[in-house]
């Protein structure tokens, strides 16, 4: 089925990244951080000085045990680092650079569902899955009434999946048939840019394919849910990006059990972009020595518009599968928006680079103009491609009304949904952050 998404918008940003494998990185220490699991609530599982190996849980979730959290290397345990009121940032590991970064699982082949989301949840696969409405991991017990896999990013500077895949291609289609098998026959969605190269996802069979076109936010897992299988409250549908198929379909096919990733190096700060591969949470700090073109930057892991700021270290986060390097704002601009504008993006068209459609913008942090209340306007709707009403879905969410919000629509989307709208915003509101906290309300309340 065919999907032509009108409303959006595509930011175009210098450094995107060439199709070249820099160097692999595998940094001495590994940090894995339980914020980047959603609301999770960490139990650790290992002290300072114990050995680990690949597989090893290093914390549960204190709500449902059995969803644990694995080291993606062999070493020692170096410290759990903590911040404010003791919660837990992370677990730092010594990784052991002559142990290898994959471990042989010896195990009876599962003959149904429940079996299979055991060897996942008891190896910490299942962590690779998440769930619509508020992108959390799924809980095993209940079962989704379908699984989405994004097969092309939308995002500025977003990676190729056809390269992220490679080699990986038999495995990714095995675990499609894993995935089936879990959710217990729910239909899988595969969803995929039209006129792109889709041959491998094309192969696969028993499951439902969808060519989507159109600008940014086309490839958010959000929008497909919204235009294939809309979610109601009480629903429950599972979404999982294609690396992490293909890791749970070697699990599966060769009893292999590794957590290794390909991620693009992207950003106007950038001086050599390109692909690299490593593990979840591995310091990024080499590859960026020499390669940046100036230091007073920010580095995101994860896309410009929904990804994370890295605070000291560069780590890439479980779920990204790019990093990028944009400038830092915050100066004041002689003349400001007096001047002509010819290398500044503006929705708008207030500067005159819009005569220039095909140029790339090196973009930086400053918001360029103050925060505000909300102002009515049709701005939002222009770059939102859901039948909602984003401006006063986001007001019910600041005021945390959990009946308006249920009734706007809020079980359909979540806080990257709204990142075109932050862009976008004359209020220079958190749109994204606005949303995900009511988000949280609504759950607990649930």
């Amino acid at each position: 089925m065919d999907f032509v998404i009108r409303k959006g918008l595509d930011l175009k940003i210098a450094g995107e990244a060439a199709d070249t494998m820099l160097e692999n990185v595998l940094s001495d220490t590994i940090y894995v951080s339980p914020g980047d699991f959603r609301w999770l609530q960490p139990k650790l599982l290992v002290n300072a000085g114990d050995t680990v190996q690949v597989g090893t849980p290093l914390f549960c979730d204190k709500q449902d045990e059995r969803i644990v959290v694995v080291s993606p290397v062999a070493g020692i345990v170096k410290e759990i680092v903590r911040g404010e009121k003791r919660v837990v940032q992370y677990v730092a590991i010594s990784r052991d650079a002559e142990a290898p970064t994959h471990l042989q699982v010896p195990f009876d082949e599962p003959s149904d569902g429940r079996a299979i989301r055991a060897l996942l949840l008891q190896y910490g696969l299942w962590s690779s899955l998440r769930q619509r409405p508020f992108a959390v991991i799924p809980n095993p017990d209940v079962r989704p009434k379908s699984v989405f896999v994004p097969c092309f990013d939308s995002n500025p500077l977003a990676p190729d999946y056809s390269i992220l895949l490679r080699g990986q291609e038999d495995s990714f289609l095995r675990g499609l048939q894993i995935l089936q098998m879990a959710a217990e026959d729910a239909p899988i969605h595969l969803c995929m840019r039209k006129g792109a190269d889709n041959a491998l996802f094309e192969r696969a069979n028993n499951v439902e394919k969808h060519y989507f076109s159109g600008p940014h936010p086309a490839g958010n897992v959000g929008t497909h849910i919204h235009h294939i299988d809309p979610i109601d409250k009480g629903e429950t549908v599972w979404f999982i990006y294609p690396q992490e198929v293909a890791r749970i379909g070697r699990f599966f096919a060769e009893h292999i059990l590794q957590f290794g990733k390909t991620a693009a190096l992207t950003g106007p700060e950038i001086r050599r972009t390109g692909y690299f591969t490593t593990v979840y949470g591995a310091d990024l700090t080499a590859l960026l020595n020499d390669n940046l073109t100036q230091e007073n930057v920010r580095v995101i892991s994860g896309s410009v518009l929904s990804g994370r700021k890295c605070q000291e270290l560069p780590l890439l986060g479980f779920h990204d599968q790019q990093m990028t390097v944009i400038a830092e704002g915050g100066k004041r601009e002689f003349l400001g928006w007096l001047l002509p504008g010819l290398k500044k993006w503006s929705l708008s068209r207030t500067f005159l680079a819009w005569l220039t459609p095909k140029r790339t913008y090196e973009v930086n942090t400053s918001l360029h103009g103050g925060r505000r209340a909300f102002m009515m306007t049709d701005v939002y709707d222009k770059v939102f491609p859901f039948d909602l009403m984003p401006l006063q879905l986001l007001k019910a969410c600041e005021i945390k009304d959990i009946e308006q919000m249920e009734a706007l629509g809020i079980y359909e989307v979540d806080s990257e949904d709204f990142a075109l709208c932050e862009l976008v915003c004359p209020s220079k509101k958190d749109c994204q952050r606005i949303v995900e906290e009511a988000a949280f309300e609504l759950r607990i309340e649930n």
